[in-house]
């Protein structure tokens, strides 16, 4: 049987490279999925993540980091046993980030089982801006990347 997985772009679309998440996680949506993948775009809260992934099996993320690497680096981090790294916690304008959202839904028990978190670096982060063209051109690796991710977790 197939395990449930929620793909899920987190960002913010008018801040530059902060909406490669969603841009990701659109693109994987019209890529073609089997039914147990579902696809969410989330703009809110990281709080609200907790909803978004409640009765998953597996989550896989995607959002912009700031950790100093390149622009357009992409990182793929295991949330699953562990909090994520302090290297690619981004700054956020939300009174919690992602990974905050991933320890507070483990304390409560209602972590899944499986999380995965994509992060690419962005450069770009000022209203208005467009994505830059590092992060640009990373998309379609991580788009590639993140659906086969979410295939092979769905897989089991």
């Amino acid at each position: 049987m197939p395990r449930s997985v929620v793909v899920i772009g987190v960002g913010n679309e008018l801040r530059g490279d902060d909406g490669a998440g969603l841009e990701v996680a659109r693109r994987v949506g019209e890529a073609g999925l089997p039914a147990s993948v579902t696809v969410h775009l989330h703009e809110g809260e990281a709080v609200g993540l907790l909803e978004l992934w409640d009765g998953a099996d597996a989550a896989v993320l995607v959002d912009t980091v700031r950790s100093g690497a390149p622009p357009g680096t992409i990182h793929r981090l295991d949330a699953s046993h562990g909090p994520l790294p302090s290297r690619v916690r981004r700054s956020s304008s939300h009174t919690i980030g992602i990974a905050e959202a991933i320890e507070l839904a483990r304390a409560l028990g209602t972590l899944p089982s499986g999380i995965l978190v994509y992060g690419v670096e962005g450069q770009r982060f000022e209203t208005g801006t467009e994505l830059s063209q590092e992060v640009a051109q990373a998309l379609d690796r991580l788009v590639r990347e993140l659906r086969a991710e979410a295939l092979r977790v769905s897989a089991g």
